[in-house]
């Protein structure tokens, strides 16, 4: 009997902005490798390929240009905006593959035997959604299967909105086995399901005919239950792998591939850094192999000491971003009091003290919480522009199922049961009111001028004379207007 085959698609983002920062769809690609570890054959067709072939060869010497380490932008093409966020003064866009390549290179592979969709934000759910229309047409009575963060955090909205026949949530590996095996009637696909995070297979990054870089996890979920993050509902166990098996992936995974560029999709890094990041950065030091990492995910402050900053650098990370959200203490104490400003300052101390120049690190601070002042997001500005790093603003999103989108709703910034549409986080401010929108772009261009202050070595709050006669200036702003 010939092997079962899947497609495996992930679609495209539509969005006002979106930019590879080392994406890849990890989850499908988790469910492919188990898969086929399985006797399953599989096929993929990913809309965000930067390096599809034919989309190069329609680009020629128009292509965007790429980082050195393998991020740029996507191909974009204007669309329609829809009518629930048509008031957002602009462009929509489909990020990806244009559409006829996509479905040329549906009919370029055989017929399968089901179709594995992923999903990503919940606001981007229009992409699953021409997808599976445009499967379901090329490939009528396939059965299609929706997983991913969408699936996972709306279930019930993915289901009136792109009627897969069937849904996955959470993570998928077994799930999918045991729903293939039911579709095909093919019960060895159920037996000996691996008891350990390290006994599933590598994801299948083979199915790519290039890829530039590489994801990896060294553990899934966190333990933390921040208020504006859904990471615990998407996975509620965390799980860390051993030292030995990560860093067995990453020497092959590279070799194989022949890529230098890895970039780590945890969103707890560094947690236990004696048992876990540590032996693995020391290991990778010790194997002389010339790889560089990125960190596009927040990374926990309070863990980065001498020694693991040194290993950092040795190691050759190259993106590092930490994760500050907030000085405030009320706002840590409600987020969770990940880090405060004095642990902030010790990590961005010790990287700098290891090698690294502060105007290479950035940190993200949020933005347009429900009931957080204006003043908290600039002060928090100030004092990471004060540290010399830069600033990554991150512009709340609402997310179903979190303590922020209640909050939201409560406030009145949402209705109920709202179009995943209005959360995007570009959407959120005007849906407020237009002052809340430009006053959040000011908060922007104002980080942005701090920022390429930063990059050119100057900061404006250094020295301490310096800061102090401008704060004195500026409160005397107000008697010149006068």
């Amino acid at each position: 009997m010939k092997s079962p085959y899947i497609l495996c698609i992930n679609p495209w983002i539509y969005d006002f902005s979106a930019y590879d920062l080392w994406s890849k769809p990890l989850g499908l690609l988790y469910v492919a490798a188990f898969l086929k570890q399985r006797g399953v054959r599989a096929g993929l067709i990913d809309c965000l390929d930067k390096h599809h072939p034919e989309l190069l060869r329609r680009q020629g010497r128009n292509a965007p240009k790429q980082s050195k380490y393998g991020s740029g932008p996507f191909h974009r093409e204007i669309m329609a905006t829809p009518e629930a966020i048509k008031f957002i003064p602009r462009y929509f866009a489909r990020y990806g593959l244009p559409e006829d390549i996509f479905r040329r290179d549906l009919h370029n592979h055989p017929r399968p035997n089901a179709i594995f969709i992923t999903s990503g934000m919940t606001y981007w759910y229009p992409g699953p959604q021409r997808a599976v229309e445009i499967c379901r047409e090329i490939f009528p009575g396939v059965p299609v299967v929706l997983g991913g963060i969408y699936a996972t955090l709306m279930p019930e909205h993915a289901r009136q909105a792109i009627q897969p026949d069937y849904l996955i949530t959470g993570p998928g590996e077994i799930k999918a086995a045991e729903l293939l095996a039911d579709i095909l009637k093919l019960p060895h696909l159920r037996e000996e399901f691996p008891g350990d995070i390290d006994d599933f297979p590598y994801p299948a990054f083979d199915l790519y005919p290039e890829i530039s870089y590489l994801v990896a996890m060294a553990s899934r979920g966190c333990p933390f239950r921040c208020t504006f993050c859904a990471t615990y509902k998407i996975d509620e166990n965390f799980s860390q792998r051993k030292p030995d098996k990560v860093l067995e992936e990453l020497l092959t995974q590279t070799r194989r591939f022949g890529v230098r560029d890895v970039a780590f999709y945890d969103d707890a890094l560094l947690m236990q850094p004696e048992r876990r990041i540590k032996p693995i950065l020391q290991a990778i030091k010790e194997s002389k192999q010339p790889l560089r990492f990125h960190t596009p995910n927040g990374l926990h402050a309070r863990f980065i000491d001498e020694e693991l900053a040194q290993l950092m650098y040795e190691c050759n990370f190259k993106t590092i971003r930490l994760s500050l959200e907030s000085v405030a203490k009320e706002r840590r104490r409600d987020i969770h009091n990940k880090v405060t400003p004095g642990e902030m300052t010790r990590a961005v101390a010790n990287l700098v003290k290891a090698g690294f120049q502060a105007r290479d690190l950035e940190t993200y601070i949020i933005m347009g919480l429900p009931n957080q002042p204006l003043e908290e997001v600039i002060e928090t500005i100030l004092y990471a522009n004060n540290l010399g790093v830069q600033v990554r603003l991150a512009c709340f999103s609402p997310i179903p199922g979190t303590v922020d989108y209640r909050r939201a709703i409560e406030n009145g910034f949402l209705p109920e049961n709202p179009d995943p549409l209005i959360t995007n986080k570009t959407v959120i401010p005007l849906y407020r009111t237009i002052e809340a929108y430009y006053r959040f772009q000011t908060v922007s261009q104002f980080a942005n001028m701090l920022n390429d202050g930063v990059r050119r070595g100057v900061t404006f709050f250094q020295p301490a004379d310096f800061r102090q006669a401008l704060f004195k200036a500026l409160e005397r702003v107000g008697e010149w207007e006068q």
